[in-house]
């Protein structure tokens, strides 16, 4: 299944260090789930049945880049 990222961010961790960790979760692929009866699947609570495969992508910084980085971004 199509689809458009609308955000992606990372998140930052200061690690014992000082090295800043960043990580992010990219999703890779959407798969609308069917029933056998190739009907579309809903969960118990009535919403649509998805599956996604996701991609960590990572980076790492000293402190000094992380502040330059957030004072630009």
């Amino acid at each position: 299944m199509g689809f458009k990222p609308l955000q992606e961010r990372f998140n930052y961790y200061a690690l014992e260090d000082g090295t800043i960790l960043g990580v992010k979760l990219a999703v890779v692929k959407v798969y609308r789930l069917q029933n056998p009866d190739k009907s579309p699947a809903y969960t118990p609570e009535g919403e649509p049945a998805y599956y996604y495969t996701t991609q960590n992508i990572t980076q790492v910084l000293t402190p000094d880049e992380y502040k330059s980085f957030r004072t630009t971004a």
